[in-house]
């Protein structure tokens, strides 16, 4: 084989290595892309979803403290009143604007779960807030225990561990 060939031969080799060796780190560098965007997005949905339980924790438990207190001899019925409004706007605006958040970073099930945790939670301030009639009512002992209020904290629960575990999933996929 005479040398020019040679050289041609060579340098064509050259030039194919040099152009697998470049689609190869261009492939390993979408792939590397598409991997960070995928941590990407289950940190925001994991951030969304973290949010969204800690402030359905702490309506629950704020919802569970007021209930407890209702049902003890003599409440301070307006210091309920106000923990209850308190209530209220913790349920319409801060766990409202982080379901917002959820339904927006999906999946579609998630945020439908999140909505009916916070259904469940605003139907135990409505029986919370139907227990206070009659407190007023009848005086302090015509509730014993608002058993509908009782009920809609332990559906609540519920729903939360549903939500978890379901956040837990998306997450992990």
């Amino acid at each position: 084989m005479d040398s020019g060939v040679a050289a041609v031969m060579g340098a064509a080799v050259g030039v194919v290595g040099t152009t697998l060796a470049a689609a190869v780190a261009g492939l390993s560098a979408q792939r590397q892309v598409r991997a960070e965007h995928r941590h990407w997005r289950r940190q925001l949905r994991r951030d969304a979803y973290s949010a969204f339980t800690a402030k359905a924790d702490e309506l629950h438990k704020a919802l569970k403290e007021i209930n407890d207190k209702l049902i003890t001899p003599g409440p301070d019925l307006d210091a309920l009143r106000e923990s209850l409004a308190s209530a209220r706007r913790l349920l319409h605006g801060a766990l409202a604007d982080a379901r917002a958040t959820v339904e927006i970073e999906g999946p579609e099930k998630l945020a439908l779960m999140a909505e009916e945790l916070s259904r469940s939670l605003s139907a135990c301030i409505a029986a919370i807030g139907a227990a206070f009639l009659g407190q007023g009512v009848g005086g302090p002992s015509a509730v014993a225990e608002p058993q509908g209020a009782r009920r809609f904290l332990d559906h609540a629960s519920s729903k939360r561990s549903q939500f978890v575990d379901h956040a837990r999933k998306t997450i992990d996929v």
